[in-house]
């Protein structure tokens, strides 16, 4: 052995590597990668393929090596993928997924990734083309994809407004419909924005934050919320949040879901029918159950304070006569009149209601004194001895009033309001249009 000569190992598995040559290697790799390879150059003639490829066109590698892409693909198929090809060419490495027809009689999903073939002096002289079996993957993310679809579709479709935020209540997704219910101008620019500064200072009202707050923290893992906020145009706007939220394995909170319902017309509903129930169809005044409900707060109010409450009841003089002379509907348009005009009279946050017929009445109870009582009391009856225009006819009426006063009147709502009423008879009995006082006993 010359001096220079490489030593051998003696080690039969190092001996055995040693042997290999590159081409060896080159070709146990090739063979074994469970992937189609190919070398092709610049004239798009194949210089190598793999025994995998060859098997894709029923041959052996030694009949495709010197065909070109148009002969082995045709041209139809080639027009397909010559812009990757061409982008390859160009030194970008390309990576794309196409469903290809096996060997085996069946088509599955393949990742074709092209990659730049540089010489020892940095020029482009083809590429290598490789197809992996990716087809169990893409099926399950088409599903996935169509699943997502199938679920944007709904958020999108659906009444509700969908909002996805992640454990920082920084919006992930939201619906179009959601868009138009809080007023928000457009989708773009939203996602990664906050949803406490998205939403107008009123709307993130106690109830919504401690919520919200609630799911970031694990208390809850749903709750609901109602808020109301207006929107830049003046429209009062109610919602009801109905929150969700997510968590991975380890229990920690990774998104919180709201769907937010726009309750404004069940609301609005809501408050006619509680209107109608506390006030007079006519004239727009409490009715007796709503006044009575006043007047006892007012009372109880009273005792404890050592204040004072004022019960003025009202009796039109003569509208008998006009209800019947000028038909029901003048008398309506009358007792309408009356209450605009006792409205006028009376003190902002003072009582009135109409109890039925042509009898009304006032509530004072605050900074009771005899001289209020006096000076709204008379301007009352001033204001109804004004004549009324109604359907183009002058008519004229007017008005008794009695007055009931707690203390020193005792403190009941049936017994103040009788005491009232017998005073108001007291001063028609005394000649109408006047104040009548009840006396203690």
């Amino acid at each position: 052995m010359t001096p220079d000569a490489p030593e051998l190992s003696t080690h039969p598995e190092t001996a055995r590597k040693q042997a290999w040559s590159k081409a060896d290697l080159l070709d146990v790799i090739t063979r074994s990668a469970g992937a189609t390879m190919a070398v092709i150059d610049r004239s798009l003639s194949m210089i190598y393929v793999n025994d995998e490829y060859a098997r894709w066109f029923g041959t052996v590698p030694e009949q495709l090596v010197g065909k070109t892409l148009v002969e082995v693909y045709g041209e139809q198929d080639c027009a397909r993928f010559m812009p990757f090809v061409n982008r390859v060419l160009s030194g970008e490495r390309v990576q794309y997924q196409r469903m290809l027809h096996t060997p085996y009689g069946f088509d599955e999903w393949r990742t074709i990734c092209l990659t730049p073939w540089h010489n020892p002096q940095g020029a482009i002289d083809g590429f290598i083309t490789t197809a992996l079996d990716v087809h169990e993957l893409q099926v399950t993310m088409n599903a996935l994809r169509a699943a997502n679809q199938r679920l944007s579709s709904h958020m999108e479709n659906s009444p509700l407004a969908v909002l996805e935020m992640d454990h920082q209540l920084q919006l992930l997704h939201c619906s179009q419909r959601a868009v138009q219910l809080l007023g928000w101008l457009h989708v773009e620019g939203l996602e990664g924005r906050l949803l406490t500064d998205l939403l107008a200072p009123a709307s993130m009202d106690n109830s919504l934050q401690q919520a919200l707050q609630s799911l970031q923290s694990g208390q809850e893992s749903q709750n609901r919320a109602e808020t109301c906020f207006v929107r830049s145009d003046g429209t009062e706007v109610h919602c009801e949040w109905f929150n969700s939220a997510l968590t991975d394995a380890d229990g920690q909170v990774t998104s919180i879901m709201a769907l937010v319902q726009d309750v404004s017309a069940k609301i609005q509903i809501a408050r006619q029918q509680h209107y109608l129930a506390n006030h007079d169809s006519l004239t727009g005044l409490l009715n007796r159950a709503a006044f009575q409900g006043r007047l006892e707060q007012s009372l109880l109010h009273a005792r404890h304070t050592e204040g004072a409450v004022a019960l003025l009841f009202i009796d039109l003089d003569g509208f008998k006569h006009v209800n019947d002379a000028e038909g029901h509907r003048a008398g309506d348009e009358v007792l309408r009149i009356v209450a605009q005009r006792i409205a006028s009279t009376v003190r902002a946050g003072d009582t009135m209601a109409r109890l039925g017929g042509d009898e009304f009445l006032v509530m004072l109870d605050r900074e009771v004194t005899r001289e209020v009582t006096d000076t709204i009391g008379l301007r009352i009856i001033d204001a109804l001895h004004q004549g009324m225009t109604v359907d183009g006819r002058e008519l004229r009426i007017g008005a008794s009033i009695g007055v009931a006063v707690y203390p020193p009147l005792e403190g009941d709502i049936d017994a103040l309001m009788n005491r009232a009423d017998q005073a108001m008879y007291a001063a028609k009995r005394a000649g109408k249009g006047r104040l009548h006082y009840a006396q203690t006993a």
